[in-house]
């Protein structure tokens, strides 16, 4: 982190408590990144996690394990203890095999009122560009019901909704992936024009941290993204350049792969799109100012046109 002059952080303190910040889902995608970089601010960190050994790295660095669920008001109370924030990642983007129910909204209301029994001072909640009340949008409406059932808690917080995170692997690297090696052509969904705000995972991550010693930003949502506004189809292109991937491409409209989705939800543990992404996948994801960033936060962050090509490579030709 740093190629693009991010200024350090505005670091929290408190007269009476240790900076110590508690990280939910830090094993995650994202999770990895901000737990790294609250660190790298100076923070005394404590990682919720299910499975210490998949934070090891973390616990060389200093950071202390604790053992437990997120979705467990058990396990939030006590983990919540002596701490001054809260970093929220924790959501599920399918409704199997946790539900949406149990962990995108009712976790958050059972951290809301763990953090303000604990006398925490901010939660900041990573939410989704596109929250909203909108039931044929499941994934989005369960991420703004969780929004809306922290708030309800009386905690101070802070919402940042992002559009795609870009990160080398994991995330939508995956579904490329996945969708690339399905069969001898690959499906682009509707037109491929659906436009998205992607910001680099090591961006999103110093937004978050950097969000917590921000007063000004307590009790509002923030919705962020990178510098371009690129398409589904740009974003593809990307990661088929940067894996040599020739494979024919194909646009199929979003109705007729329904069927095709609500099978494969039906019948594999793990499929490659459901019905609810499709949906997600046509309907625009921008933040709504290409310069959200460096107006919020003071530094511009990586352009997504730029990054993919060299970072999405296969490891043993990456830079």
């Amino acid at each position: 982190m740093g190629s693009h002059g991010r200024p350090q952080y505005e670091r929290y303190d408190s007269n009476n408590l240790a900076a110590k910040v508690l990280i939910l889902g830090s094993t995650g995608f994202l999770g990895r990144a901000v737990a790294h970089s609250l660190l790298d601010a100076g923070y005394e960190v404590r990682a919720l996690v299910r499975d210490p050994v998949k934070a090891a790295a973390l616990r060389v660095r200093g950071a202390e394990l604790m053992a437990g669920d997120a979705t467990s008001s058990e396990s939030l109370a006590a983990a919540c203890t002596d701490c001054v924030a809260v970093v929220s990642l924790v959501a599920v983007r399918r409704d199997r095999p946790q539900t949406f129910l149990e962990v995108n909204i009712e976790a958050p209301k059972r951290l809301g009122e763990a953090a303000l029994a604990a006398g925490v001072k901010k939660v900041v909640f990573v939410s989704a560009v596109g929250a909203r009340p909108d039931p044929k949008l499941k994934y989005l409406v369960s991420r703004w019901a969780g929004e809306e059932a922290l708030k309800r808690t009386g905690i101070p917080f802070t919402i940042l909704r992002f559009s795609f995170i870009l990160g080398q692997d994991g995330g939508v690297v995956d579904d490329f992936e996945r969708a690339a090696n399905l069969g001898p052509v690959i499906v682009i969904p509707g037109d491929g024009q659906s436009r998205f705000q992607p910001i680099v995972r090591d961006d999103a991550a110093h937004c978050i941290v950097a969000s917590i010693g921000r007063d000004d930003l307590t009790g509002k949502s923030v919705e962020l993204g990178g510098p371009e506004i690129l398409t589904y189809e740009q974003m593809f292109g990307f990661f088929a350049q940067a894996r040599g991937i020739t494979k024919p491409q194909v646009k199929m409209p979003i109705p007729l792969l329904m069927p095709g989705a609500a099978m494969m939800e039906l019948l594999m543990p793990n499929p490659i799109v459901t019905p609810d992404e499709l949906r997600t996948l046509a309907i625009e994801n921008i933040a709504g100012s290409l310069d959200v960033v460096n107006s919020t936060f003071g530094f511009r962050p990586s352009s997504p046109s730029a990054w993919a090509p060299v970072n999405w490579r296969p490891k043993s030709v990456a830079r």
